[in-house]
């Protein structure tokens, strides 16, 4: 029988493997809400709610499900975690917003029982099966953790959850990760955007970039450089695309890039979403920008792959780059891809070439020293398709470049690979290919 069962969901996976040139919403699964991503050991890890039926006017979420990816692209239902394996009632219908966390070895695996509280399970795995550590909650009541850990000298594990009702709470987690390490303490907002959010507002979501703590709520986040706050509205990350109260989501970094997931009601009056993505920046003032321009044009081919038909590929849409290269500017001015020296590369992953352009543009700002740009196709070393120099800019104006293309079609990844000598020194705007 337990063999029968490891068939059955070995197919059911099959089936919710592979998505094609659609990928917003990013799966093909349905009534993924609630989305906490996850990057263990070089995979995103995926841990979404699940809204059972389009056709629901309250919340009937009876598990939760445990994605996985390593391109973006195709994305697998590694597991679900059924409630009939922790201490809430068997066959509930509760299962809110969850989180994941690993340290020393161990995967831990946070869930909200509706608002009664939050529990924990672990597993030696990121996909589990996932076994109860309590038997109880974590913290009770209140709901929808995130596990946020520092980049002190301890690794601090801390926990974040609650609503407005009351309070966002955030309370340190001792090494075990099962327990607290002091009593929850109620965090302070300040500003407009908190002030006006509606009463119920919950799922948090806390990340930190360089010195700054960034707390999120719906479209909205607040910023402090204290962990425990008090906190200051900030703003909203963008507008359009169901970024509104409603976008339950959460934020990572994946090869360099920063990544926005949230979901959204499909039709108004049920309780049935879908979750998206987009790319993101940490603009110069750090201020946080949800790339919305890029779902505005290209929203149903989604992140992680291109199209050589397109009327430029912006520089901070790559997929990958070396460490040395900076993603800066403003929502207002652009942005670019600066700190390009000798040895430095951008990988844009699955470019589609549906026929075979002739040329290549290449827009640089701000050049120092002499240089070239090489365009490979599959690696670093791979077959060079172009290939044009680079010299000397004075000031701040754009240089652009054109080359000649070699033949090639179908689905390729693409380097830009940059050379010069030792004053060499540029950024990148975009690119595009022409026919």
């Amino acid at each position: 029988m337990q063999k029968i069962k490891s068939i059955f969901f070995t197919l059911c996976c099959a089936i919710c493997t592979c998505n094609s040139m659609a990928q917003n919403p990013i799966t093909n699964a349905k009534g993924v809400s609630d989305p906490h991503i996850r990057v263990f050991n070089d995979t995103i890890y995926l841990y979404s709610g699940h809204d059972s039926n389009p056709t629901d006017k309250i919340w009937d979420m009876k598990d939760w499900r445990v994605f996985s990816t390593t391109n973006l692209l195709d994305w697998t239902l590694e597991e679900t975690i059924s409630p009939n394996d922790n201490y809430m009632a068997k066959g509930t219908k509760d299962c809110w917003a969850s989180d994941a966390a690993t340290r020393n070895g161990q995967y831990y695996f946070y869930f909200s029982d509706r608002k009664r509280g939050i529990g924990v399970m672990s597993s030696d795995k990121p996909t589990g099966p996932f076994k109860d550590a309590l038997g109880k909650p974590l913290v009770s009541p209140l709901h929808d953790p995130t596990i946020f850990v520092d980049n002190d000298e301890n690794k601090t594990p801390y926990l974040v959850y609650g609503d407005k009702s009351d309070a966002y709470y955030i309370a340190e987690l001792n090494e075990n990760m099962i327990s607290t390490a002091e009593t929850p303490k109620a965090i302070t907002i300040t500003g407009e955007g908190w002030a006006n959010a509606p009463a119920w507002m919950d799922k948090n979501y806390l990340f930190k970039e360089k010195d700054t703590y960034y707390l999120s709520w719906g479209q909205h986040y607040a910023t402090s450089k204290n962990i425990y706050g008090p906190y200051k509205s900030a703003g909203v990350f963008g507008t359009g695309h169901h970024l509104d109260e409603f976008a339950h989501g959460s934020f990572f970094w994946w090869k360099g890039q920063f990544y926005h997931v949230w979901c959204y009601y499909i039709k108004n009056g049920f309780k049935f979403r879908e979750t998206i993505m987009s790319y993101c920046h940490v603009a110069d003032d750090g201020t946080i920008v949800t790339d919305t321009a890029f779902l505005d044009a290209h929203f149903k081919n989604g992140v992680g792959q291109y199209n050589a038909s397109w009327d430029k590929i912006e520089a901070e849409w790559f997929y990958e780059k070396s460490l040395e290269i900076a993603k800066t500017g403003t929502k207002m001015n652009g942005f670019v891809l600066s700190n390009i020296k000798n040895d430095s590369w951008v990988k844009f992953a699955n470019v589609n070439f549906e026929t075979s352009p002739l040329k290549i543009e290449i827009q640089l700002k701000n050049t120092e020293g002499e240089g070239k740009i090489e365009i490979r196709e599959n690696s670093i070393s791979g077959r060079i398709l172009a290939e044009v120099s680079v010299k000397i800019n004075k000031g701040n104006q754009s240089t652009t470049l054109l080359a000649s293309m070699k033949k090639v079609i179908g689905k390729k990844d693409i380097y830009l690979k940059f050379t010069g000598n030792k004053t060499f020194k540029t950024e990148l705007d975009y690119f595009k290919f022409i026919d």
